[in-house]
Parts: structure tokens; C-alpha cells; sequence
């Protein structure tokens, strides 16, 4: 196979498969498993970053519409197509760097090594399209050997160049093998899904942006009155539907986690916690934003007199506009017979985690990845970590017994990065043989 061919094989190959991890099925994602092969067979070091830069430019377009939402309305549409294709640069760097002409055998540990520096922090952080999410698809219920398996592959074959044509083909049949043997056996063995624990649902929602001003009030209604009318031990519900949880939310539902508690209920409820204040906050800057909220137009609003709109996520009536956003923490609370709260460990970089922003949800890399729930162990993952490789495998080491996902993707229901998400949490729950519950809020 001539050098110019070879090139383009990889380069169309490498877009291919992107574009199949892109659509958020399962195929797509056990396609990308063979990413390694195609990135690193072209015949130079550019050709490869090139077919490389195609595959996560394809498998990572989806993000540009949420990227878009999150940098708001003021902000040129350059700046998520920017921040797209820097992601895709970033993460084919280590892929570039692992491709070799004259060594081939270093491909056995070059192939691990380029996969470990896209999935660890720091370009864990921004490490979506992982090949190794194709492993629970490939080898149901094998766990780490599936991972291993699926890192170490790609990079025995790539090896086999510097062989015999006898010897190559001796060694590729014997891994072929192998690897279909493990196949074979995970779905054997694993022909349904884990048991879920008993008493435990998972409640989708359609509430919309809950953070809009007085939406927050229904979506609270309806998770009081869900837990009131259901016999379940453990409700999930999705990420944001309270969007603040200050005090004054803690009194107002106070007789309905009296209630849950006299039923031995537990309510997990994604939530945004109120942060610290940060020292340079002071008691006249809290006062300024005071007297820009006015109260009678508040009141005016909600006995619909009063006709409210948003200017970037604040609240206008009649020309006069509430207090800015405070920093919060993304969480799940546990409420009701239990208490507890779960960290969000990887937010979305810029639209929620921004270092230079005032209200940036912190990066919380060294929290921990699992939470007790009714003697159950927890794996937990927030909307963008479900992209993630780094957070499942992070909670993974701890023993979890379960896996719990939510999310709300309201603002990216029109694209298929919802069905990603779902597609890849079930793909982790298969590789580890564990139940799995997804509450999602559209």
C-alpha cells in the first residue's frame, strides 16, 4: 500500500468513525474502538495528526450548539466553533506524538500511553470520544480486563508491522482470537442487564430551563407531590431541577422531607449549593445588588400583572432587573431518611467551569467518585461527566454497586449528544456489570 493511499484511507477512515461516535448509537461508538489503528497507520507524522484532528473534529461537532447556549447571547458564534477545534487539537497531540515509522514495537506501549494522557487530566478534563467507551459494548461484564483489552489491541497489531508476513499473520490470528474469545464469553455471560436495586426509580422530567425566573416553583411542586403519591425507597431526579438550594428552600420543603423521612424515603435531587462567598465580596456590593431588585415588580409578575423577560439570564419586568447570579456548586443532594451531598467533579469547561469567571463552578478532580445511598455504593456521574472517561474509572476503583447518572439537556435536546450520554452509561454499566439509572431533565 503506497504512502499518498494510505494517508487517505486513514484520514476518511479516521472522519468515518468520528462521525459514527457522533451519532450517539451504540455502533458508532463500538466503531471508534479501531480509532488507534486508523490514526497511526498513515506514513507521516503530519498525515497522522491530520487523520486524527478528523476524527475528534467529526465525533465533537454536536458540542458546538451547547457551547454556543453557554456563551451567550452577547458572544460571536466564533468563539464555540474556536473553542471546537482547539479541543480537537489539543486531544490529537498525544496521538501525533505516539505515531512512529522506524519503531514499530514501540506501538505496545506508545498506543496505552497516548490513550492514557486524552482520558486523565489534564485533557481528561476536555477527553470526550474516548475509544475505550466502545469496551463495555465489545466485552460485556469483563471489567478491566474489556479496558485492557481494548487499550492494548490496537497497539499489538500496529506492532506486528515489523514482522514476517508469516509471523504477522500467526500473531494477528492468535489476537483476533483472543479478543473474540473474551467477546464471546462477556456476552455469554452477560446476556441481560444487572438486577437493579429493589424500591429505587429513576424520574425523567420535561421542566425546561428550571433557572428562568419562576419556573423553579413547579418543578418543586411536582417532585414533592412524585415522592408523596410513589411507594419507592430511593428517587432520582435530574441535574439542576432546583436550581438553588439556600436556606429559605430548605424551609420551604421542610414538611414534605418530614413526611419523607417518616417513610423511610431518600429524594437524590440534583441541585445547585449556594458557594462561599469569595473575600472580595463585601457588605456594599451586597447592598447594591439589594437596591437593584424591586420587589413590587416581582410581586407584579407573579399576580401576572407584570409581564417578565431575561437579558442574559437576568430578570427584566418593566425595565428593571433582579440581582446578578451568585456562584453555586452542581450537586446531588440526598434528602429525606438520608443526608448527604455529592460534588459535581467535572463541570463543563468555560460554560460552567471558568476559572476568570466570577460564578465558575469549581473542579473538584480529587473529590469522591461514589456516594452511599441506602446501603448501596454510588457511582455518580453529572451530565458532562457521563462523556467522560476519566470520572467513570476515577469512581470505578472505589467498588461502587451502582451507577447513577443525571443530566438535563434541555438546551441540547436538538442535537445527539443526549443519546451519547445514555449510550455511554449504559456501555459502563455493561463492561462492569452493574444496574445503572439515568434521570434526564428535556
Amino acid at each position: 500500500m503506497n504512502t499518498v493511499f494510505r494517508n487517505r484511507f486513514s484520514f476518511w477512515s479516521a472522519i468515518a468513525m468520528g462521525f459514527g461516535v457522533s451519532t450517539g448509537y451504540p455502533l458508532g461508538i463500538i466503531a471508534a474502538a479501531g480509532t488507534p489503528l486508523v490514526c497511526l497507520t498513515p506514513g507521516t507524522r503530519k498525515a497522522a495528526f491530520r487523520s486524527t484532528l478528523g476524527y475528534y473534529v467529526a465525533a465533537t461537532w454536536p458540542m458546538v450548539p451547547g457551547l454556543d447556549r453557554y456563551s451567550g447571547q452577547s458572544a460571536t458564534s466564533l468563539i464555540p466553533i474556536a473553542m471546537w477545534v482547539l479541543a480537537a487539537i489539543l486531544l490529537s497531540v498525544p496521538w501525533t506524538i505516539a505515531w512512529t515509522s522506524d519503531r514499530p514495537f514501540d506501538c505496545l506501549w506508545r498506543v496505552p500511553l497516548a490513550l492514557l494522557a486524552t482520558i486523565v487530566p489534564p485533557l481528561g478534563i476536555i477527553g470526550l470520544a474516548s475509544p475505550l467507551t466502545a469496551a463495555g459494548y465489545l466485552f460485556p461484564g469483563t471489567a478491566w480486563f474489556g479496558l485492557a483489552a481494548v487499550a492494548l489491541v490496537p497497539g499489538i497489531v500496529l506492532s506486528t508491522h515489523a514482522l514476517a508476513w508469516r509471523r504477522r499473520c500467526a500473531v494477528s490470528c492468535l489476537v483476533g482470537a483472543s479478543a473474540v474469545a473474551l467477546a464471546i464469553g462477556g456476552h455469554l455471560f452477560t446476556r441481560s442487564d444487572a438486577v437493579p436495586p429493589p424500591e429505587w426509580i429513576a424520574v425523567n422530567t420535561h421542566f425546561g430551563d428550571v433557572s428562568q425566573p419562576f419556573q423553579d416553583f413547579p418543578a418543586a411542586q411536582f417532585i414533592q407531590q412524585k415522592a408523596a403519591k410513589t411507594s419507592a425507597r430511593v428517587l432520582i431526579f435530574p441535574e439542576s431541577v432546583v436550581p438553588r438550594w439556600p436556606e429559605s428552600t430548605e424551609a420551604f420543603w421542610r414538611e414534605s422531607l418530614d413526611h419523607c423521612r417518616t417513610r423511610g424515603q431518600i429524594l437524590a435531587i440534583g441541585a445547585g449549593l449556594p458557594a462561599k462567598a469569595p473575600a472580595e465580596r463585601n457588605v456594599l456590593e451586597g447592598l447594591r445588588d439589594l437596591r437593584a431588585y424591586d420587589f413590587g415588580a416581582a410581586i407584579d409578575a407573579l399576580k401576572g400583572t407584570g409581564t417578565p423577560r431575561t437579558i442574559n439570564g437576568s430578570v427584566v419586568v418593566d425595565g428593571l432587573i433582579k440581582p446578578r447570579r451568585e456562584p453555586v456548586d452542581n450537586t446531588m443532594l440526598i434528602v429525606g431518611a438520608e443526608s448527604a451531598k455529592f460534588y459535581q467533579r467535572v463541570p463543563v469547561p468555560v460554560g460552567m467551569w471558568n476559572p476568570f469567571s466570577r460564578i465558575s463552578v469549581p473542579l473538584r478532580l480529587d473529590s469522591p467518585g461514589v456516594l452511599p445511598i441506602d446501603h448501596q455504593r454510588a457511582a455518580v456521574l453529572i451530565c458532562y461527566e457521563q462523556m467522560l472517561t476519566f470520572p467513570i474509572l476515577a469512581s470505578m476503583l472505589q467498588r461502587p454497586t451502582v451507577i447513577v447518572g443525571i443530566s438535563n439537556t434541555f438546551w441540547i435536546s436538538h442535537t445527539t449528544i443526549p443519546r451519547y450520554q445514555a449510550t455511554a452509561l449504559r456501555g459502563w454499566a455493561k463492561l462492569f456489570r452493574l444496574p445503572y439509572f439515568l434521570a434526564v431533565n428535556s
